[in-house]
């Protein structure tokens, strides 16, 4: 399994001749009023990016880009989605795989696995482990803390990389009409490296984070002492990897 990470919370995944994507997005401006523009330059990757599955968390547009799924699935290309959203996007014209919570898409060697997840202002979302080639990965979309870490690293043992958010970011979405609070809406880098250490990951491979910023959208402010403290301090490995970086699952 060949992994790249792409821009916020995306990756690419290539195994068994297959490509898959998820949470992969290149346009932001969506969202730009929210989130700013981008503090660091984009990756962009789907003029060279054909993709036999896209999978994506939940229909937020920084995680769930339209373009993309126009502009990379290749014509007998699947997406897999997470059951609770089929309401949601019945105008997608491709095929979708629709999976709840505990349920496998098996094709070509690759599994992908839905699992319970919990979004930060109360919209459905799942996460997603998929493995190939006796390699797992664990894929968190935005997901806040909660109290199933320890039964997912239970029921899904020798999960390889745990990519997590780790930016903790405080959103102020009154215009919005949510309530302001000042509980994060996704995982701090702390809740990050306990839920790899539950889900009892060989690795926490953080994303989700240093690419927006603005007084409706404020992350937790993050250096590399931070990470090398939390690392000794709950005994979990980790590795930061850059935009359009690739990793290895051996």
């Amino acid at each position: 399994m060949k992994i790249q990470k792409l821009n916020w919370a995306g990756i690419k995944i290539e195994c068994n001749k297959k490509t898959l994507l998820v949470d992969a997005v290149e346009d932001f401006t969506a969202y730009s009023g929210i989130l700013g523009y981008p503090r660091t330059p984009l990756i962009h990757f789907s003029l060279t990016t054909k993709a036999d599955y896209i999978v994506f968390t939940h229909l937020h547009l920084d995680h769930f880009d339209i373009s993309i799924i126009e502009k990379c699935l290749k014509p007998d290309g699947k997406i897999i989605a997470y059951k609770k959203l089929e309401k949601y996007i019945p105008a997608l014209t491709r095929h979708v795989i629709y999976l709840d919570y505990d349920e496998i898409f098996t094709e070509e060697g690759i599994s992908i696995k839905s699992v319970f997840s919990l979004d930060g202002i109360g919209h459905d979302q799942t996460a997603w482990i998929i493995e190939c080639n006796g390699f797992k990965i664990f894929h968190g979309g935005d997901t806040i803390w909660h109290n199933k870490f320890w039964q997912l690293g239970k029921e899904n043992q020798n999960i390889d990389f745990a990519f997590l958010p780790i930016n903790g970011a405080i959103v102020n979405f009154q215009a919005l009409g949510l309530a302001y609070s000042t509980i994060p809406a996704s995982m701090t880098l702390e809740q990050a490296f306990n839920a790899a250490k539950l889900l009892q990951a060989r690795e926490l491979i953080p994303i989700h984070y240093n690419k927006f910023s603005t007084p409706y959208y404020q992350p937790e402010e993050l250096n590399e002492e931070d990470f090398e403290k939390l690392s000794k301090k709950i005994s979990q490995p980790y590795r930061l990897v850059e935009d359009g970086y690739f990793i290895s699952g051996e």
